[in-house]
């Protein structure tokens, strides 16, 4: 379901959230460039203003009891497939680009670095959507420290480029799995939580690197090539994101 099909079908529960609600935001973003679905939202709050002034029979509290019921299995629902998805991602990252790479660290150390922020990583990108920025910012940090406590054993075949592709790729499967994981759904993320789950699955691709970079204890490579990849990955998702919305 696109952007659009999701904000004109979903008119009337989407105008009915709270006014600072990240799904009506982001609704109310997306209709910005979009007249249909901007008449839509328009329509469907003129119709709920309606509702509140016209006499209403209340329903019974089983009823209400039971719609609530619903609503929030729902939403645990896709909360755990995003949570899934998300982790699972993270992970097939590590492990294809560990694979993949030319030569590998025969260190302890470095494997067991690589096993805690693969770890961090799947925590983060589960919480994404509710805390973003902290995710963002912890994504950074983790990357930052397990880069100036790598030893800097030399390993062949892991130039700058390299471990900035890496990390963006991982990032692209997250947030790629977080879509699959709501598509169809009844709720759409919001840009910041596209960013969080970049950020996360950078950091992610970051833990492949503990094993397979050589260069991360030198700090203009670890700023420019690990840290650098997980802020261009949080901004680019964002920006693709937002784009994404105005065309759809």
């Amino acid at each position: 379901m696109t952007a659009h099909e999701h904000v004109s079908a979903g008119a009337p529960g989407l105008a009915a959230l709270p006014p600072d609600d990240p799904e009506r935001a982001a609704a109310w973003s997306h209709a910005e460039g979009c007249a249909e679905c901007a008449r839509a939202l328009q329509e469907a709050e003129r119709l709920h203003l309606l509702i509140e002034r016209a006499d209403r029979v209340p329903l019974s509290a089983g009823a209400l009891e039971r719609v609530s019921r619903a609503i929030v299995t729902e939403l645990r629902r896709e909360a755990r497939r995003r949570t899934a998805g998300s982790i699972a991602a993270a992970c097939v990252a590590v492990l294809m680009l560990v694979a993949l790479a030319r030569s590998r660290s025969g260190a302890i150390a470095d494997w067991a670095r690589a096993g805690l922020l693969l770890f961090l990583a799947a925590g983060l990108a589960a919480a994404a959507r509710r805390r973003p920025l902290l995710v963002i910012g912890g994504s950074v940090v983790a990357t930052f420290l397990a880069g100036l406590a790598a030893a800097g054993a030399p390993i062949a075949g892991a130039p700058g480029p390299n471990c900035l592709v890496s990390e963006l790729a991982s990032a692209a499967l997250v947030v790629g799995a977080v879509w699959l994981a709501l598509r169809g759904g009844t709720t759409s993320p919001a840009r910041s939580a596209i960013a969080g789950a970049a950020a996360a699955g950078a950091l992610a691709g970051d833990a492949a690197l503990q094993v397979t970079c050589g260069l991360q204890s030198e700090v203009p490579h670890l700023l420019a090539f690990h840290v650098g990849g997980v802020l261009l990955a949080a901004a680019g998702a964002s920006l693709l994101w937002r784009r994404r919305l105005r065309i759809a």
